[in-house]
């Protein structure tokens, strides 16, 4: 009997140490906060402007004006990120192929891996903070030679994903703001994003376009995009875009001195609305 009385008091003992343990190491290496989706940084735009296979600057003839005049409009945003922000971009896709390290002296996580962009090799350091029911992430990268630990964005999330913001840098040489994105993403099919061009030396600096899903008049995207210009006149133009289909509607009062909408067909040609 007295050994049996041992024996439980030495199993509750082992069990209690056990919890204290996990308990332990679960205030000192708690869970990561869980990436935004890639798309926060790098949507599609429903491979709006992939649509055409000549290009964008063959579209402005009269049977493709519609769908030109709007795909020139959506390209500028969607270039920002493939052209002026690949980097970072890349960097921050490759990101969910690894997984954090929790800093407990600092109180955040890290993750550090390497990533080819073109012929340049960079190394990615992505931080992470839980900060009440958000989290922040500062993204530095690196590249021999080149420039190191550059921060060229930072963000902040909820933790629960469904909204939050980034900030993108142009360039290590040109170190100033040129991005803002704004980002709502309620589940895996209605989300809208806005990006706010704030590069104080470009010429259209205050520009944005409001880009989401839509399921009006059975489109399936919108894009109301705004462009301030320093050397022409502003104008607004509104789009909506069935990705099935191919086919949409395009309004600009700047454009055709019209405040209807015009539209194309599922070969991006030019009808008549309705028709």
């Amino acid at each position: 009997m007295k050994n049996l009385k041992t024996l439980s008091l030495c199993l509750i003992m082992a069990l209690l140490v056990l919890f204290v343990s996990c308990s332990k190491d679960s205030d000192t290496n708690p869970g990561a906060p869980t990436l935004p989706p890639q798309s926060s940084i790098a949507p599609d735009m429903g491979n709006f402007s992939s649509n055409q296979e000549n290009g964008a600057a063959n579209l402005e003839g009269q049977d493709q004006s519609n769908f030109g005049f709007a795909v020139l409009n959506v390209i500028f945003w969607q270039s920002l990120l493939t052209v002026d922000l690949a980097i970072p971009v890349a960097a921050y896709k490759e990101a969910f192929n690894h997984s954090f390290e929790y800093l407990n002296d600092e109180d955040r996580w890290k993750s550090e891996y390497s990533v080819t962009v073109g012929d340049q090799n960079i190394t990615a350091t992505l931080y992470a903070e839980k900060v009440g029911a958000s989290a922040s992430w500062k993204m530095y990268l690196s590249s021999e030679g080149e420039f190191e630990n550059f921060l060229w964005f930072s963000g902040t999330s909820r933790l629960d994903n469904t909204s939050g913001e980034w900030t993108l840098f142009k360039s290590p040489d040109e170190p100033r703001q040129l991005l803002n994105i704004d980002w709502e993403n309620e589940n895996d099919t209605e989300f809208k994003l806005t990006y706010n061009l704030v590069d104080t030396e470009s010429d259209k600096e205050g520009s944005y376009i409001e880009y989401g899903s839509t399921d009006e008049d059975a489109y399936t995207h919108f894009y109301d995009v705004s462009v301030v210009s320093k050397a022409d006149e502003d104008y607004d133009v509104s789009i909506l875009f069935n990705n099935n289909t191919k086919v949409g509607r395009v309004k600009s009062e700047a454009r055709f001195n019209s405040s209807d909408w015009f539209c194309w067909n599922e070969s991006f040609q030019n009808q008549t609305c309705g028709g």
